[in-house]
This record gives C-alpha cells, structure tokens and sequence, in this order.
C-alpha cells in the first residue's frame, strides 16, 4: 500500500451570491476504492457543516498524480486553443465543447483549420469515446460523448497576438 497524495474540495455559497470553497489536502492508500473517496466526500462535507453555514453545492475528490507532469513547449500560451465538439446521448442531441488549451501549431491545416479525421486530432476524439474506470467520458450534464463532430480554433487570444 502506497500513500497518495489528493484532495477534497467543497463548492460553497451563500444567500447573497456570494461561493467559495473549503479545501482539504489528504493523503490516501492507493488501494482506495471510488466509493470510500465519495464517503471521504461525504465525512468532510459532515465535519465542515458543523462550523458553517454555508450552503454547498457539490464535493469533489481529486487524485493528484504529479507522474503526468510535463514542461510547456517554448513561446506557448495557454489560451491559444482548440474547442473539440462532441455530440451527447441526450434524446435531442446537444454539443459539449472541450477546450484543448495551447493546441499544437503542427496540428492546424495551412486554411487554419483542424483535421479530426486523422493523426492525433482523431486519436483524441477515439480516446474520449473509449471506456474510463468502467464508465464513459461525459459532457457537463453526465450524458455519454456518442460522436466528435468538428474543432476549431479559439480567438480569444489570437486576436491580441494579431495586433500590431
């Protein structure tokens, strides 16, 4: 058994528009199970609320895995991206956009657009369409991704590098 290192954060808020959150940084077996991270969630959400009375919306449990890490590319910019769009298994479909933040120049086209049908562009669609830890990767509302429809670029920053 190996300690690592996660964390269990709270979504709070209050009457007057006001949120934050309460954070803990926890060190578990890794041996855990995905339901004793969610009674973990649930033991500190118990503990917090009987020394506030901050509403909260939501527990989360996180993972730290610093095995991932990895050094930006030079003259990279974070938001500089792509948005992968997916379709969901909502019975009207909707699109769930993905932002893929400092997407690599060497995947846009020379018409400035992003090719899904191949390369790695393609293998990332795959990929989120594959099983995780027996489930499914989700949009926001926790509705299966069924099919990558389209990416493009994101602007935002692109703009500011634009200007003279």
């Amino acid at each position: 058994m190996t300690m690592v290192p996660g964390r269990i954060s709270l979504q709070l808020y209050d009457t007057k528009g006001g949120g934050g959150t309460a954070l803990a940084h926890v060190a578990v077996s890794d041996a855990s199970t995905l339901a004793a991270a969610n009674t973990a969630v649930g033991t500190f959400a118990t503990a917090f609320s009987t020394l506030s009375d901050a509403g909260i919306k939501e527990g989360t449990f996180t993972l730290l895995n610093k095995a991932v890490a990895a050094a930006p590319a030079s003259d990279v910019e974070i938001g500089v991206g792509a948005v992968f769009d997916f379709s969901n298994a909502a019975i009207i479909s909707r699109t769930y956009g993905m932002l893929v933040s400092a997407f690599k120049a060497s995947l846009i086209e020379d018409n400035g657009t992003i090719d899904i049908t191949t390369g790695a562009p393609a293998a990332f669609i795959v990929s989120l369409l594959d099983a995780v830890l027996g489930g499914t990767y989700t949009d926001a509302d926790y509705l299966d991704l069924v099919e990558g429809l389209d990416a493009f670029r994101t602007n935002r920053k692109l703009r500011r590098r634009l200007r003279p």
